[in-house]
């Protein structure tokens, strides 16, 4: 009998986890969409739709109550749909039925940039929920985390809920010609200022993760979940942390600028810090957030499953997979957007 999966979020992320499900046969999949053609898109792959956004409470709820499964890769920041999920868990667990619930934070939760937050620039696990639990509550993405960890401990077996924190995400998929946000908007913004930056300091450092082998952990976390006995002290544990080594701001900003001189399109591979007043031309005020400040985390758990990165380095995906698209001007390009 096939398991039945509800999609939050069918996009950049998204759509590399429902072509995985496809793949095994065994999943039934309906996503939320925005957009009729984003539906028939969809549709033409066996994948069931339903009209909606975020804000569609109760759409949503209704849909987690038919569903065995329950991903949510929409955005990290969208507290209602969050909740309208948890409402649905409730109601299965009322029934008796067991839900999955995969739901994707993000390494942002662990930065420095929130006052207070890591004052050590310590490098996280995430063995433990304790050790992530020790960030500050104010910190990114934490309102939403910290509902759903009630949530998971309220309905016990009945709700097993992780949220997973992946870093960068860079690397596109042939097939979609999706991209990330951080590296294509500052792809973007050497193009328009000649030269590629970095905030804070170059030195800055943050883990990545090509999308493949993120749509591949959360297929593992999946399989886990489905076969995992009650006695598991591991279903205690909501978080994890997904990533295939460091990068440095400066050393991103590098990168763009090496590749973007070779292709004739800047003047200089040098980089320079950005200014407050091109913040703009970045992501706003929220600029040194997105593409700066200090986030380490190490993906012990999923290593432990046998989790591991497969896909290409951040430099030769944006040499092969990123950069051309970029140069073409196509492709979607904000995964946080419902697709």
């Amino acid at each position: 009998m096939s398991s039945k999966v509800f999609f939050v979020g069918p996009g950049y992320v998204g759509r590399e986890i429902i072509d995985l499900l496809l793949a095994e046969g065994k999943y039934e999949i309906t996503a939320l969409v925005r957009r009729k053609e984003a539906a028939k898109e969809l549709e033409q792959d066996g994948i069931k739709t339903v009209i909606g956004d975020l804000n569609d409470s109760e759409v949503i709820t209704k849909h987690v109550v038919e569903s065995d499964v329950v991903f949510h890769v929409a955005t990290a920041d969208h507290l209602a749909s969050a909740q309208a999920i948890v409402e649905g868990i409730g109601q299965r667990a009322s029934q008796g039925k067991r839900t999955i619930y995969l739901h994707q934070s993000g390494a942002s939760v662990l930065s420095d940039a929130s006052p207070g937050n890591n004052p050590n620039n310590k490098v996280y696990s995430d063995k433990t929920a304790e050790e992530v639990d020790s960030v500050k509550d104010s910190a990114p993405h934490r309102k939403i985390d910290l509902t759903l960890v009630q949530a998971s401990k309220k309905y016990g077996d009945k709700g097993r809920i992780f949220i997973f924190m992946p870093p960068l995400i860079y690397g596109s998929n042939s097939k979609y010609k999706r991209l990330s946000i951080q590296v294509p908007t500052l792809t973007r913004y050497a193009l328009k200022h000649g030269q590629c930056g970095y905030t804070r300091s170059a030195d800055d450092v943050w883990t990545a993760v090509h999308v493949v082998d993120l749509a591949k952990a959360y297929i593992k976390v999946l399989h886990w979940a489905e076969e995992a006995p009650e006695s598991d002290a591991g279903l205690q544990n909501p978080y994890f942390f997904c990533e295939s080594g460091d990068v440095t701001w400066g050393g991103i900003a590098s990168m763009i600028g090496k590749h973007l001189h070779q292709a004739g399109k800047i003047s200089t591979a040098d980089i320079k810090k950005i200014p407050e007043s091109e913040y703009g031309d970045v992501f706003g005020e929220f600029t040194p957030n997105v593409v700066g400040c200090n986030a380490k985390n190490r993906a012990d758990r999923l290593s432990a499953l046998g989790w591991k990165p497969q896909e290409l380095s951040v430099e030769a995906a944006y040499e092969k997979e990123e950069l051309p698209i970029l140069l073409e001007g196509s492709g979607p390009i904000n995964p946080l957007v419902l697709s």
